[in-house]
């Protein structure tokens, strides 16, 4: 019998502790879930300015998108808004079938483009944009971890890497539990009693960490939101969401 890899000791903790993933269901507008721990290193900026430049580029392109969003979701009573809108769908639907369906599909983005327009442009583009939003808030709430511990410091501090590793599976469990983690030690010679610890303190093992489990565990458990525990559940979750904004 040939020895598990890395990505599959990591995926067999994981499955321990949350249940097994089903791969019939995809996640996301993207395709299959994948792996949902990730034990990449982050790519460091090498300048606090480089690192500005990234987090002013997300928050932007957050911004905009949700302005867009906002114009383009339904309004429950507003009737005006809503009967513009399905106007201008039908208008865009048109427009991309004729457009978009004549060209030739001669690569996979093209033959993407062309299911999209077939399907409904305006609400697939809607869903993709609404997708896109929490794609970029995950990745700026990576860069607001990062900018807490790496920028407002002289230096960067130890074991960033076993932060950022335990932050990963302390979300995910909060976001399939629906409830944050505990930590807590047992009594003879101090290894996690908890399951959250215990695959944390694994995970460790397998990715060659050192730091301490029990520091690294609290920190991560410390940093956990309300939007950890009961995120949008895909993009047309968001949808709803924001249209209860509006």
């Amino acid at each position: 019998m040939s020895e598990m890899t890395v990505d599959e000791e990591i995926d067999a903790i994981v499955d321990k502790l949350i249940g097994p993933q089903d791969d019939s269901v995809p996640t996301t507008l993207l395709g299959g879930a994948g792996r949902r721990l990730d034990v990449s290193k982050q790519n460091f900026h090498e300048s606090k300015e480089e690192f500005n430049l990234e987090k002013e580029a997300v928050e932007a392109v957050i911004k905009n998108l949700e302005s867009a969003i906002s114009r383009l979701v339904l309004e429950k009573g507003n009737m005006s808004k809503n009967q513009m809108l399905e106007r201008l769908s039908a208008a865009i639907n048109t427009r991309a079938v004729r457009v978009v369906g004549r060209q030739r599909a001669e690569t996979s983005v093209d033959l993407a483009l062309s299911n999209v327009a077939q399907s409904g442009f305006s609400h697939v583009s809607l869903m993709v944009m609404a997708q896109a939003v929490y794609l970029y808030n995950d990745r700026l709430k990576e860069l607001l971890d990062q900018e807490e511990r790496f920028w407002s410091v002289a230096h960067r501090p130890p074991n960033h890497y076993a932060r950022t590793i335990a932050l990963r599976l302390a979300r995910l469990y909060a976001k399939h539990k629906r409830k944050k983690p505990t930590y807590g030690a047992a009594r003879d010679g101090g290894h996690p009693s908890t399951e959250f610890g215990r695959a944390l303190e694994e995970i460790y093992e397998v990715l060659g960490i050192t730091a301490s489990v029990h520091n690294q565990a609290k920190w991560a458990i410390s940093q956990l939101t309300e939007e950890d525990i009961n995120p949008p559940a895909n993009a047309l979750g968001l949808l709803n969401y924001m249209s209860l904004k509006s």
